[in-house]
């Protein structure tokens, strides 16, 4: 048999096995490797938000390898959860390359200033020089201190809080009940100074003899009398000699 013939019975065999091996290739490239991957390609799946095991195990299973990056405050992400991913979900990318997870380290935390003691406008100038907000609502309670001054704050001076926030002022409204003071030789003004620092209120003004020629009247008479217990808002009136009621 010539060299020529032996070919010749040889070749459709060989055609058969080369078609044969085409159609392998055509269909592991069509069912191993989808129209728009080219092979040893996957899409990085969403991972934001998730803790960073439950993020590394999806990333694992996508075939790519979770990396830990920064740390950063982050006020409203739970501590330790995936604020950050290069590259970015959706991008498709080799298998087996890296994704870096940049991680919440929860929010910023400081020091509630102590600003028990201090009257309002100078409890807010503390709070805002260390962070925080004074909440607007604020609460009063009955206290043996001076109207309107800091008694607590929520959350407490020295406690650790998240920066920014507000903290609640606790002022005082006084003693529940009020002893009135003495009133007797203060003038009009003097008289409802103290008054209000305690709580109380200036009532009606009597002026005596006539009216007479004093800048200044002072105070020679009082209802309720000096040592009395007042509820907080009571109005004391008083008689004063001569001078001009305001």
């Amino acid at each position: 048999m010539t060299r020529r013939t032996a070919w010749q019975r040889a070749w459709p065999f060989l055609a058969a096995a080369a078609g044969g091996l085409a159609l392998a290739w055509v269909l592991i490239i069509v069912f191993v490797f989808p129209p728009g991957a080219a092979p040893g390609d996957a899409t990085v799946p969403n991972v934001i938000g998730l803790s960073f095991d439950v993020a590394s195990q999806r990333l694992q299973q996508a075939g790519f390898k979770p990396q830990r990056g920064e740390l950063r405050f982050a006020e409203a992400v739970p501590r330790m959860s995936v604020i950050q991913m290069t590259p970015d979900q959706g991008t498709t990318q080799p298998v087996g390359s890296t994704v870096v997870l940049d991680l919440s380290n929860g929010p910023r935390m400081g020091t509630v200033p102590n600003v028990v003691g201090l009257p309002p406008a100078q409890a807010d100038s503390a709070l805002a020089a260390a962070g925080f907000s004074t909440a607007p609502d604020t609460v009063t309670q009955a206290s043996d201190q001076p109207v309107g001054t800091v008694i607590a704050t929520r959350p407490g001076g020295g406690s650790a809080a998240p920066v920014p926030s507000a903290v609640t002022l606790v002022l005082s409204a006084g003693p529940a009940t009020i002893t009135v003071p003495d009133l007797s030789g203060r003038t009009i003004v003097e008289a409802r100074i103290l008054l209000e620092q305690l709580g109380l209120a200036l009532g009606d003004v009597t002026i005596l003899n006539g009216g007479g020629g004093q800048d200044q009247a002072t105070v020679v008479q009082q209802n309720p009398a000096a040592g009395t217990l007042a509820p907080p808002g009571a109005r004391v009136t008083v008689s004063v000699s001569g001078g001009t009621a305001p």
